[in-house]
């Protein structure tokens, strides 16, 4: 028994886990570059996520939730990404990711092994 500890002991130095959210993300592509529609463009971008924040509360299956929602936005939901184009689509782009707190860090956090670190 004492041998089964230590080398699980020893085993879980090596392990290192990486649990990571798979968040969607949203694309908006503006009709040009005047500033009329980059104003659209901000204007869609603060009201999708107002309505995100609503639609996901109390519910599982975000992109099941997204994809339903695609005809509001006139929108594509592929992949994990929100797409909105908003006229001829030919202007300013901008994206991000759909979360519901916006307090919480969107850094990534490294991992790492004791022992690995130690020889490098």
């Amino acid at each position: 028994m004492k041998k089964f500890i230590i080398v699980f002991l020893f085993l879980s130095l090596f392990i290192n886990v990486d649990a990571k959210k798979n968040e969607p993300k949203y694309k908006i592509i503006a009709n040009s570059y005047k500033q009329e529609d980059i104003d659209e463009l901000y204007r869609v971008k603060n009201s999708l996520l107002i309505d995100y924040k609503s639609w996901v509360k109390g519910v599982d299956d975000v992109d099941q939730v997204l994809y339903d929602h695609q005809k509001e936005y006139a929108a594509k939901y592929v992949d994990g990404l929100f797409i909105i184009e908003l006229g001829k689509h030919q202007g300013k782009e901008l994206s991000g990711s759909l979360k519901v707190n916006y307090c919480e860090s969107s850094e990534e956090i490294e991992h790492h092994s004791f022992i690995f670190d130690f020889f490098k």
